[in-house]
């Protein structure tokens, strides 16, 4: 965690639920470090939504085989954090993943965010028994 965030304190790892959104966080008692959150199934709105709300400045589309998305600079509570977020096709659902880091200038955290992304994709397949494939249908 603190290659990744730069944060090297005490944190405490939990789930919950954001509307339709399962979601997991890393905080600490005064801020999120690492934010996940996925659909099992979206619609496209939902991520156009996700990416309006992002910075544009700065903003890097993901590879084409995790879907429709990209990275983005957010703010999370006055808190600076780099943002990963896709739809993508797993089995016959489009779904949606997206991942919060709290910012760190230390590190290239797009590359981390890309790698993190096809982790999860990976996880989220194996989770719901589906088979990843790119671009969300429709």
């Amino acid at each position: 965690m603190a290659d990744l965030t730069g944060y090297t304190g005490r944190y405490t790892a939990g789930s919950g639920k954001i509307s339709s959104a399962d979601s997991c966080a890393v905080m600490n008692d005064t801020q999120s470090i690492l934010l996940t959150g996925y659909e099992r199934t979206a619609e496209r709105s939902v991520i156009e939504k996700w990416m309006r709300n992002g910075e544009e400045n700065g903003r890097i589309r993901l590879p084409e085989e995790l879907g429709i998305g990209a990275i983005d600079s957010y703010e999370v509570r006055g808190y600076p954090f780099r943002s990963a977020g896709t739809l993508f096709r797993c089995g016959n659902e489009n779904s949606l993943i997206t991942i919060y880091v709290k910012r760190n200038p230390m590190r290239n955290q797009d590359q981390d965010l890309i790698q993190l992304m096809r982790i999860a994709q990976r996880r989220f397949a194996e989770m719901f028994k589906c088979e990843p494939g790119g671009a969300p249908q429709g």
